[in-house]
């Protein structure tokens, strides 16, 4: 049994659960938290069958809300846990919705939830973690990005597959800011072993979630080197790099995971 844990948040969402599994297939402990306590409470139990003698905690957590974090903080200290590790995966992204336009813009309410989710929420988890690494002189945190922290959207991609689909301004925006979040972090707390780091995905396909239609992914494959979508296992081994020892002089990086699709 271990004290060392690894935080994620939105564990259930798709990613979420691909990190879970990558940590456990190295026999990390992990606390899992989300917004959505039932995906939750399912995500757990298949994961305890799978890894039977894990140490798996699962919280309902409003990241966006500050008090919940520090009551989880509270909690987590009591059982005298040790947070070495954090994944800042939640997001939300906009579905694709038919005969949208380029004047189309996401409404404010929309616009400030989604800022709130991924940049507030990331900016709060480090708030109340980060000490402890910092004083154990021991901790890595990956921010989740995208290819679109580096690039804006191709539109062309989403006027063909989605029937002139927009793809809006805030995801782009988002992971554009995260990345300035993980370098201000990584030069504050570098002096404290304290590694902060970015992995950016291009589109990942899980073939048992259909995540993509066919014409979606017949584009990115045309515009990607590598000719073909990213798979779950592109991204396992970066995260267990970065969680390990073996990236311990990598600090303030975004690894861009896309086939070579931003190189051109």
């Amino acid at each position: 049994m271990s004290n060392k844990f690894s935080l994620i948040t939105g564990a259930a969402g798709f990613l979420g659960t691909l990190h879970c599994d990558t940590l456990l297939d190295i026999n990390k402990s992990i606390i899992i938290i989300d917004i959505n306590k039932k995906k939750l409470t399912q995500l757990k139990k298949k994961l305890l069958i799978k890894y039977k003698n894990s140490q798996i905690y699962d919280f309902k957590i409003d990241i966006t809300k500050e008090k919940e974090i520090i009551k989880l903080k509270k909690i987590l200290k009591k059982k005298k846990f040790f947070i070495d590790s954090i994944i800042n995966n939640a997001a939300i992204d906009s579905i694709p919705k038919k005969n949208t336009d380029k004047w189309s813009f996401v409404d404010t309410k929309q616009w400030q939830m989604e800022l709130n989710v991924s940049l507030l929420g990331s900016y709060l988890i480090i708030k109340h973690f980060v000490k402890d690494m910092c004083l154990k002189k021991n901790g890595s945190i990956i921010n989740i990005g995208s290819d679109l922290s580096v690039i804006a959207p191709n539109q062309k991609i989403y006027e063909k597959t989605f029937k002139n689909y927009v793809k809006p301004a805030t995801y782009s925006i988002i992971k554009h800011a995260l990345l300035g979040m993980t370098k201000y972090f990584a030069s504050l707390y570098g002096k404290y072993n304290v590694r902060v780091n970015m992995l950016s995905p291009g589109p990942i396909y899980f073939k048992e979630k259909k995540s993509f239609n066919r014409q979606f992914i017949k584009e990115i494959k045309n515009i990607t080197p590598m000719e073909r979508m990213g798979l779950p296992k592109d991204l396992s081994g970066a995260i267990q790099f970065l969680i390990s020892d073996n990236s311990s002089f990598l600090t303030g990086q975004n690894i861009i995971i896309d086939g070579g699709r931003t190189i051109i």
